[in-house]
């Protein structure tokens, strides 16, 4: 079996080997004034309303353009994201601004399947794997991955919402250790940023969309804990819960595509 090179992470290697035919714990909050902690009945208002956005969307489908930024590059690409819900499958086409393919990757429960055209090779694997946490700048997992293709948060089970200053809530574990701290923006209470602490993967949202009463943010941005690698999801349309046919979610690789076990 084929071994990767170990120089830089999986993912951002395939996006920036597919670059070059296009031509490029949890950090502190910046300081703001200080605001009183939310009562225990402003939060439990909040909490409902993510999960009412939850429980609403079942599929969609969303277009747009996707900007990589790392070591002080940029790279810019098309995007094309399929999601359902029950069960829980992703498929994300990244492409040329023609249309040129350049990665296709489908995320089936826990199943990581990765087309890459420029390399001719199949990646495959399981979201959670040591040899793919050392391989993806982003610690996927089912929930941090539908709240980027879903463009809005999705909680994780959790023990304790509390709130230990204006316009941000944080959700812990039994032990009482940190799950996610969520930053509000104050006249709407719409999630600013939410921050996956056990990942050290933060998402900010903004630009938000009202289609029917489903909320979306327009543009999604993703960094790691280092913040040294960025990807900013600028959504041009989006579609929820039409429906999706099965074969989407089945992918073949091209002939004379080598295969890689991740």
């Amino acid at each position: 079996m084929t071994s990767l090179k170990q120089k830089s992470p999986l993912i951002l290697r395939l996006l920036w080997v597919a670059a070059l035919l296009l031509s490029s714990g949890c950090a502190q909050l910046m300081t703001r004034s200080p605001s009183p902690p939310l009562a225990r009945q402003q939060i439990a208002g909040i909490i409902s309303s993510f999960e009412g956005q939850k429980r609403a969307v079942h599929t969609l489908v969303s277009s747009g353009s996707l900007t990589i930024e790392s070591q002080g590059a940029q790279s810019d690409a098309e995007v094309l994201i399929v999601a359902g819900r029950d069960p829980s499958r992703v498929r994300i086409d990244v492409t040329h601004a023609w249309g040129r393919p350049l990665l296709q990757i489908l995320v089936d429960g826990p199943r990581l399947d990765i087309l890459s055209f420029s390399e001719k090779r199949r990646y495959r694997g399981r979201l959670g794997s040591p040899f793919l946490l050392k391989q993806i700048p982003f610690p996927f997992d089912s929930d941090l991955l539908w709240s980027l293709a879903r463009a809005y948060p999705v909680l994780p089970p959790y023990h304790l919402a509390h709130s230990e200053k204006g316009d941000q809530i944080t959700l812990t574990d039994s032990q009482g250790s940190d799950i996610q701290v969520i930053d509000l923006y104050p006249a709407s209470n719409l999630p600013r940023r939410v921050r996956w602490c056990r990942q050290g993967t933060t998402i900010s949202f903004s630009d938000f969309q009202d289609r029917g009463g489903l909320i979306y943010g327009g543009e999604i941005s993703l960094s790691n804990a280092e913040d040294t690698t960025r990807l900013t999801l600028a959504i041009r349309k989006m579609v929820f819960n039409e429906s999706v046919p099965e074969a989407i979610f089945l992918q073949e690789a091209p002939h004379g595509f080598e295969e890689v076990q991740l």
